[in-house]
């Protein structure tokens, strides 16, 4: 299950039928690959400052040629 963060830290359910990525315009396809990129950015900064020990040297390149794109 997606989880999302509320601004207390904690974790709440996250339902589907709230989700803003639509399959819709190509403005709000190109809006949605910006925020894609902007979280998985978001997440590779985590993963490098906090280097957890099951982070890999393969997702790292996987991430950084998805970023890439």
């Amino acid at each position: 299950m997606l989880t999302g963060m509320e601004q207390t830290g904690n974790r709440t359910p996250h339902n589907q039928s709230d989700s803003s990525f639509s399959s819709g315009n190509e403005n709000e396809t190109s809006l949605d690959r910006e925020r894609l990129v902007e979280l998985l950015s978001e997440l590779r900064s985590l993963l490098e400052d906090y280097s957890p020990w099951w982070y890999t040297e393969e997702q790292h390149r996987k991430i950084e040629s998805a970023l890439d794109r």
